[in-house]
């Protein structure tokens, strides 16, 4: 505790307001492919889900300069109110009196577009904070609290999300603009432009000159490109895994007390993940203490892939379980060195549109890419 209470202000209150809307989101994010592959098919949804993901990851690409050359507060906040708007539109469309699954998704693609700016300048906001000595405990605190949060919201969901979706749907929005709202009066602008001469501000490159810097960046992109094809694999846990265990998984009763069905499944997987990393990542990370960087990302990413291969090929809820702990043993071999090494290769002047890119290797939703992050 006198680590945290020794933190930057700003840090800490992040950290609080992430727990919240990553609550409050991952109660609906991991079931809206089963939820509107029942209204317009398992295809279209695939198809629909695709575009609101590049949505996301155009906006991403965008805003992460933007964060670079005017600030991250104005950006953050901005984010926060359009993505906390847009989902109250969601559940006026998806409302007890009226359902309308495309212009749900249009209003999904505005969502996803501020949270493609919202989680690189989160990112670059912790980067511009964070000291060199307090990387660790700050990474691991994010990354404890973001799990925690995770698991109660997606038990949550997976027990009220087929039935109060509605208002789940209201509740987010207020969350998030509440969020919003507490980042404008109690944050301060983290990031200012360097100048010349101590006078003149250093004239904005391109767009495209800065991302030309740091896909020069040998080191970086070899890294950023093997995360985004390690931890893509994520996304089939709310896409293809969570439609083929609703489709395939019939209603069994488990350990002949509990019955399960494939959204119910889903919800379990979600959490169990995150269970896992909640009360085992002191453990992991003592028993691995003395491991080499290198052999850690080896070894995570060797367990994480191929325990996913494995999860997508079964619907048997004990086997799912089982895959499951190892898919959260890997994650918590390989994210703690990930996020060191993103930390140490990230150039300082070019924050956000690293954020940008560690965003576009783990876009399956925004609270797990911040999660990710750090």
């Amino acid at each position: 505790m006198s680590q945290f209470r020794q933190l930057h202000r700003a840090i800490k209150i992040r950290l609080y307001l992430q727990f919240v809307t990553t609550m409050a989101t991952m109660a609906i994010m991991p079931f809206i492919a089963i939820y509107f592959s029942h209204l317009v098919g398992a295809k279209m949804t695939g198809v629909l889900v695709m575009v609101v993901i590049t949505s996301g990851i155009i906006g991403g690409f965008l805003r992460g300069y933007v964060s670079d050359q005017i600030g991250r507060k104005k950006l953050l906040v901005l984010s926060e109110f359009a993505m906390g708007i847009s989902f109250l539109a969601i559940a006026c469309f998806n409302a007890p009196w009226t359902v309308m699954p495309y212009v749900s998704f249009v209003l999904f693609m505005v969502n996803m577009f501020f949270s493609g700016l919202y989680i690189p300048v989160s990112t670059a906001m912790i980067f511009d904070l964070v000291r060199k000595q307090e990387r660790n405990f700050v990474f691991t605190a994010q990354y404890w609290i973001s799990n925690l949060a995770i698991a109660i919201g997606s038990i949550t969901g997976a027990f009220l999300f087929e039935d109060y979706h509605f208002y789940l749907f209201l509740a987010v929005a207020a969350v998030t603009i509440i969020s919003g709202l507490i980042t404008y009066l109690f944050i301060s602008e983290t990031f200012v432009k360097a100048k010349t001469d101590g006078e003149t501000a250093v004239k904005p490159a391109s767009i495209l000159s800065n991302y030309q810097s740091v896909f020069k960046d040998r080191t970086f992109m070899v890294f950023m490109i093997a995360s985004m094809l390690v931890l893509s694999l994520e996304s089939h846990l709310t896409n293809y895994i969570a439609v083929n265990l609703e489709n395939n998984m019939e209603e069994t009763n488990w350990l002949g007390s509990f019955s399960l069905n494939g959204i119910n499944m889903t919800g379990i997987l979600q959490a169990e993940n995150t269970l896992i990393v909640v009360f085992a990542v002191s453990l992991i990370t003592w028993l691995i203490r003395r491991t080499s960087d290198y052999s850690r990302l080896i070894y995570g990413m060797t367990l994480y892939v191929i325990s996913y291969a494995l999860l997508s090929y079964t619907v048997t809820p004990s086997l799912l379980i089982g895959f499951m702990v190892l898919i959260s043993l890997g994650e918590l071999i390989l994210i703690p060195v990930r996020q060191s090494l993103l930390a140490e290769l990230t150039p300082e002047s070019q924050r956000g549109i690293a954020g940008v890119l560690l965003m576009a290797s783990v876009m399956k939703q925004p609270q797990k890419a911040e999660r990710m992050s750090g």
